[in-house]
């Protein structure tokens, strides 16, 4: 009769006369442990592979960022108001606050942050952000600057100021209390 799987054979160590009796039983663990380990190497001589959930995740692009063909609305440089940008530098836990009108920009230790324009309900409806005085998501798309080079310049929200912005390592950005006069429809109420 013909064997169709090898088999796995386990040899047993015979105590020696004269012998140490603990030695022969540990030879006897030792040999049973480096078969048992042969035995797990032989039966996947495939090499693993990485599976898609196992490999890094990519910072997705931040579609509230300038990017060429992604600028500031014409209407958003209509609206009048102001917002208070907080700047946290995260190694030493200082807060800087500034607050800024709309076309201005103010400076703040190395920081110049500019207001180029607002939304009191911003809303990105296919590649194109649209104002939406129905819903309250007030923003506002600054230009961040740390002495002389530009650092961010796009959308931030003050409702969600977690979700989009500028990411860097050492400083933390986020807007506080959007200010604008009331829109014309509110106005005729």
């Amino acid at each position: 009769m013909a064997e169709s799987a090898p088999l796995l054979r386990v040899y047993r160590v015979k105590s020696i006369e004269g012998s140490n009796p603990s030695l022969s039983a540990m030879l006897g663990r030792v040999l049973f442990a480096l078969s048992f380990a042969i035995l797990l190497t032989a039966c996947d001589g495939e090499k693993s592979k990485e599976i898609e959930w196992q490999l890094p995740l990519s910072v997705p692009d931040d579609p509230h960022a300038a990017t060429s063909g992604n600028e500031l609305p014409d209407w958003a440089t209509h609206i009048e108001g102001k917002a208070k940008v907080v700047l946290l530098q995260k190694s030493t836990t200082r807060l800087f606050a500034v607050e800024v009108k709309q076309g201005d920009a103010q400076v703040s230790g190395n920081w110049e942050v500019a207001l180029l324009g607002l939304a009191q309900g911003l809303r990105l409806k296919g590649h194109t952000f649209i104002n939406d005085d129905s819903v309250s998501n007030p923003a506002a798309y600054v230009r961040l600057t740390l002495a002389g080079k530009e650092m961010y310049k796009g959308w931030l929200y003050q409702d969600f100021p977690e979700l989009f912005g500028m990411d860097n390592s050492d400083w933390k950005v986020w807007i506080e209390d959007v200010t604008m006069p009331p829109s014309s429809q509110e106005d005729d109420k």
